[in-house]
């Protein structure tokens, strides 16, 4: 009779996540994801084939946490402009608040893992491509009611609105203060009126 798996797998995957986000992927050991993960080696060679497989199955995890956060901003009832200003304050309120977070595991991932893995390449890049377009319908939904004026389409915003997001992650890392971040902020809106 197969043994039953005795794990709960998104508590896996959290931690996993978790894990790789503190230590980067080669910084962290398969011993250290057992322990983090609190899964025997055979479960992890059983379920997740080998450190790399749950490494990607971790950052997806992750990319879907972060997506369910912008899915509720994008709920609120406020215009679009005021969604991606809601949106960066938010994310400066956790970097803040957070500070042993180290920043964003799928900016990590870009610097430490997309040149040498295809498969992260594709995480990230699918990331980077939802976040431009969520960023160009907030700023179109923006204009259709008024809010604002665009000298630009409003997918033409969408790489430097993605950039200045993972610019305040990485600033975060650096020792930046609240006031700092709150700056690029506010710099942030202002270049889009």
């Amino acid at each position: 009779m197969p043994k039953v798996k005795q794990f709960d797998r998104v508590k896996v995957l959290d931690a996993a996540s978790t894990i790789f986000h503190q230590k980067g992927y080669n910084g962290t050991s398969i011993d250290e994801i057992l322990k983090a993960t609190g899964l025997s080696r055979s479960s992890l060679y059983d379920t997740f084939k080998d450190k790399h497989n749950l490494y990607l199955q971790s950052l997806e995890h992750y990319k879907g946490k972060e997506k369910e956060f912008y899915d509720n901003v994008d709920q609120k009832k406020l215009n679009g402009l005021q969604k991606i200003e809601h949106l960066f304050k938010e994310v400066v309120n956790h970097l803040v608040n957070n500070p042993g977070d180290n920043g964003c595991l799928m900016v990590n991932a870009a610097a430490e893992m997309s040149k040498q893995c295809e498969k992260t390449a594709e995480v990230i890049c699918n990331n980077k491509d939802n976040m431009q377009e969520l960023f160009a319908n907030w700023l179109a939904e923006a204009q259709e009611s008024k809010a604002i004026k665009l000298s630009n389409p409003p997918k033409s915003y969408g790489p430097y609105l993605y950039n200045a997001l993972c610019g305040l992650k990485i600033l975060s890392q650096s020792g930046s203060s609240k006031s700092e971040l709150n700056n690029v902020v506010k710099v942030t809106m202002d270049a889009l009126v």
